[in-house]
């Protein structure tokens, strides 16, 4: 019996990752991945950043959260975003971090220019790496789209029966996003000024009442129908998979990470 509960109880521990002696380190090789971090949901990020780490080649190595090994934090000033924070459907939904991706472009210093975001909710079950093949082609963001959805439940019946409101999404697909795993040119962003545009919607929510489900109608109003999707993008993301017992896993790469993981190519000796 003792046996089996120290057996029951035991931790395994990550396994070393060596580099191959072929392989060599450069700045064009790396990947900026980014992620929100909260002390109540901790155990999922470890989860997250340990699967991030794990999949990449051989010819790869992550400076993450782990305690071993390199990595960075940035602060997210909370403040910036409370006050304009309108109650949702889900208390969950009104917690600051969750709005935290808006602000990456200002978190992040001015040396990332391209990243990928992930939830911190995710595991990671293929080569995160292959997230950086994908072309942007002059979109912002990149990013599993929905189109099967009824999008206008994102939305208030106020909203829709403002002629002018509702007019934000004429001419456009109406498809919905996950903004769970994403790839954002945060070069562009910064420079046509995108935080400012979300935080202009979300200052006319507190006046009109346009949406009841947090952090998500705000990128809508802006990206929905204009992102990049590829069959990378579109299978990196499984909808529903935590309940549904039919789902093969294995063919996505469910990726959900604001400290900052980067994966580089290096040379040992």
């Amino acid at each position: 019996m003792n046996g089996i509960r120290q057996h029951k109880f035991d931790f395994r521990e990550a396994p070393a990752f060596v580099n191959a002696y072929t392989c060599r380190s450069s700045s064009k090789d790396s990947i900026d991945i980014a992620t929100t971090l909260d002390e109540n949901y901790l155990q999922g990020t470890m989860a997250a950043v340990f699967s991030t780490k794990h999949k990449p080649k051989i010819c790869r190595s992550v400076n993450s959260t782990f305690p071993y090994l390199k990595f960075e934090i940035y602060r997210f000033d909370s403040t910036r975003v409370r006050g304009k924070i309108s109650k949702s459907v889900r208390q969950a939904l009104d917690q600051p971090l969750n709005y935290a991706r808006i602000y990456l472009a200002n978190i992040l210093p001015s040396c990332v220019h391209r990243v990928i975001y992930l939830d911190s909710d995710v595991i990671v079950v293929d080569d995160v790496s292959k997230l950086r093949e994908v072309v942007l082609d002059e979109k912002v963001i990149a990013a599993p789209e929905y189109c099967h959805a009824n999008f206008t439940n994102y939305f208030t019946e106020s909203f829709w029966s403002d002629k002018e409101l509702s007019r934000t999404f004429e001419g456009r697909r109406l498809c919905y996003f996950s903004r769970g795993v994403m790839i954002l040119d945060v070069n562009k962003w910064r420079k046509e000024g995108y935080t400012q545009r979300v935080e202009e919607w979300m200052v006319i929510q507190k006046q009109k009442r346009m949406y009841n489900l947090g952090s998500l109608p705000p990128f809508l109003l802006i990206f929905a129908g204009n992102i990049k999707t590829s069959f990378l993008i579109d299978g990196i993301n499984m909808d529903l998979v935590g309940i549904t017992l039919k789902a093969n896993v294995e063919a996505f790469i469910p990726v959900r990470l604001v400290c900052s993981i980067r994966v580089e190519k290096e040379s040992h000796g």
